[in-house]
């Protein structure tokens, strides 16, 4: 039922999307298009995986199932995460394909999007680690799972950088911006702004920070779930 929801809306979107915009969708709306349902989707759906062990009617059965710990921890990873990123893919490329061929312009170069590049890998790296996150929050909280998640997540983020902007800004005696944990550093010099990187390549440092933090998170949902109780 997920998937057909997901799927008619993702249709109904491309068929407003085709009616609305005169021009061929381009491989940057489309990379936009992925990205965008792909987390809010993922997350939303991730969020409601444990949902029997915040309700006291269903914790009991859900607790006392003839599985291990990590037998029901690895059907919940895989059915939100591989099994939704495999549904996922199906329902937007077959929607892209309809929505890029539904009208057809004069030197028009039909491109669809391709998710082996480099750009969609860490696109998919971010959603592993948003997905580590929302499990974690889905087990750790008993209702709302979706929206406390998301308050804390936000809050956290806005603390890191409100932290790594005042510890900067003291040991290197500048007007530092604000800027993300492990991202470019960025500075005010005689009126300038002056970007630092961490490396000459920062991207492959984000990819490796990602996916420690994302499995950090899904170890943290493992025990959590590990301590539950009714």
């Amino acid at each position: 039922m997920s998937l057909t929801v997901l799927f008619g809306v993702m249709l109904l979107g491309a068929s407003f999307l085709v009616y609305l915009i005169n021009a061929p969708i381009d491989l940057g709306l489309q990379t936009a298009l992925f990205v965008s349902i792909m987390l809010l989707a993922g997350t939303i759906f991730t969020s409601n995986i444990f949902s029997d062990f915040g309700d006291r009617k269903k914790a009991g059965s859900a607790l006392m199932l003839p599985a291990s710990h990590f037998e029901k921890y690895l059907v919940a990873w895989v059915y939100s995460f591989i099994g939704f990123l495999i549904c996922y893919l199906a329902c937007f490329y077959l929607v892209d394909w309809l929505a890029i061929n539904a009208k057809h312009y004069p030197g028009q170069q039909i491109v669809m999007l391709n998710v082996f590049n480099r750009y969609i890998t860490m696109c998919f790296l971010m959603f592993a680690f948003m997905h580590a996150v929302v499990l974690w929050g889905a087990i750790f909280y008993n209702k709302l799972h979706f929206v406390k998640t998301a308050f804390a997540f936000f809050i956290g983020i806005a603390l890191l950088m409100i932290i790594n902007k005042v510890a900067l800004g003291c040991l290197l005696n500048k007007n530092v911006l604000m800027t993300p944990p492990f991202g470019a550093l960025r500075i005010m010099e005689h009126s300038r702004e002056i970007t630092v990187f961490i490396a000459g390549d920062d991207g492959g440092f984000v990819l490796w920070v990602l996916a420690a933090l994302a499995f950090i998170f899904w170890a943290a949902a493992y025990y959590r779930l590990k301590e539950k109780q009714v």
